[in-house]
């Protein structure tokens, strides 16, 4: 976790963002280029051939030292950063990304936002179950708190074992970080992360963020690109096909552990969704 996660940090785009190998960049072999001949294959043999080209491997922190208002992290299972963008660094480590490497959110944010991450951290850890849209409070240039939505990802090793957590918090263009408006936005979509697989009526989480039923919908599609009630489905249907791969739970269970009244309910979303129904799911090849 030391000088070797300065610069050049690749992931293993073999297993995609679940991909726990971090290595420096290794000058390149010329390799015979396989791409001409998989130019009319499929899908996954393209994907194979231009990952042979590239050694296995896919840059990505350089890329995201580009974008200045999206901040890029690696952490690993004690839940201290290995890898962070320019904009972490410009923001929270006085522009030198090795001045954040090895250390905690507490060492880095103010208590009130560094103990929600570390929460958010150790969650995914001990769950392994990603945590996709949050809004919440982070630290803009020059440590002026402003709105973000996050996204915390676990990396797995090639055994399925959590090893570390990767992410993105992306700025928002909102009110001042005292707007009563986004407060009360930030505390309705956790509860909506807390209790999708209850009831929930638009008309009452709106009521709970302080606006009208049509402002609580616009507001939510403009930070998330999903209406409240696909943010409800799509958390349900994660669910399920977590608690497919994970368990032998029957499907009456499983669909009422995610809020659907009954299988059928379950089957006809998963499927329009997804494109298998949750037996087939279950049972693809992996």
């Amino acid at each position: 976790m030391g000088p070797g996660f300065e610069n050049g940090f690749l992931l293993d785009a073999s297993s995609g963002m679940n991909g726990c190998a971090m290595q420096k960049r290794k000058p390149s072999r010329q390799k015979p280029n396989a791409r001409d001949q998989v130019a009319h294959s499929a899908p996954g043999q393209m994907k194979d051939a231009l990952l042979s080209d590239l050694g296995g491997v896919l840059p990505a922190e350089e890329v995201f030292d580009d974008l200045p208002t999206v901040v890029f992290f690696v952490k690993d299972r004690m839940g201290r950063y290995v890898v962070v963008n320019q904009t972490l660094a410009d923001r929270c480590g006085g522009g030198i990304k090795t001045a954040l490497i090895g250390r905690m959110p507490s060492d880095i944010f103010p208590a009130e936002l560094s103990a929600r991450y570390q929460r958010q951290d150790q969650a995914v850890l001990r769950s392994g179950r990603p945590m996709v849209n949050r809004l919440e409070l982070h630290l803009y240039k020059g440590r002026r708190p402003g709105w973000c939505i996050t996204t915390k990802r676990p990396l797995r090793t090639q055994d399925g074992a959590v090893c570390g957590i990767i992410g993105l918090s992306r700025d928002v263009d909102a009110p001042g970080h005292k707007s009563p408006a986004y407060t009360e936005l930030s505390e309705t979509l956790d509860f909506i992360h807390e209790k999708f697989s209850e009831p929930l009526r638009i008309s009452q989480l709106a009521r709970r963020a302080g606006m009208s039923p049509h402002q609580f919908d616009l507001r939510v599609q403009r930070l998330i690109h999903l209406s409240p009630m696909q943010l409800i489905q799509k958390l349900r249907i994660d669910e399920a096909a977590r608690l497919l791969d994970e368990t032998d739970r029957p499907l009456a269970q499983i669909a009422a552990d995610v809020g659907y009244c009954d299988q059928s309910a379950l089957t006809r979303r998963f499927r329009s969704i997804v494109g298998l129904t949750p037996g087939q799911f279950r049972q693809r090849p992996r």
